[in-house]
């Protein structure tokens, strides 16, 4: 392999990270998602208070309205019925991190996006997940967390 093949290659591997990666950036309001994971209203600390109350984990959707992966992300995988089943012992809130959560991004060390972190009520995070992943494997992460 040439060195122009090669250096291609690495490119369009980290293009999907690069084109919803920025340094900056939180957003605090929930937002239902449709048919799929019930995403609560509100803000994250409300979802936070819920799911310490709930003894439930908080699934925290950390993404931007620019972010094309965070879109097929909600789409494809908060809007799959298997995911959605799988996630329904959570408390689920999206954040937009640009958009009234630039703190929770901050607080949590958000770099790119889409990043879903998983809460447990006392807001350590037991599982984070930095970038896009297909339906099977949010079911295998959502199998393999712990209860809250």
């Amino acid at each position: 392999m040439t060195t122009r093949r090669f250096l291609a290659a690495v490119l369009l591997a980290l293009l999907p990270i690069a084109a919803c990666s920025r340094p900056e950036g939180g957003a605090a309001t929930a937002q239902p998602s449709g048919p799929g994971v019930a995403f609560v209203t509100g803000s994250f600390e409300d979802a936070l208070s819920r799911a310490r109350s709930e003894k439930r984990l908080l699934l925290v959707d950390v993404y931007t309205d620019w972010c094309g992966w965070c879109k097929k992300l909600d789409r494809e995988v908060f809007g799959d019925a298997r995911v959605a089943e799988a996630a329904k012992g959570l408390v689920a809130v999206r954040v937009n991190a640009e958009e009234g959560g630039e703190d929770v991004a901050r607080r949590f060390d958000v770099q790119g996006y889409p990043t879903v972190l998983f809460v447990d009520g006392s807001g350590t995070v037991v599982k984070r997940i930095d970038g896009y992943v297909d339906v099977p494997e949010m079911l295998r992460i959502l199998a393999a967390l712990p209860k809250a």
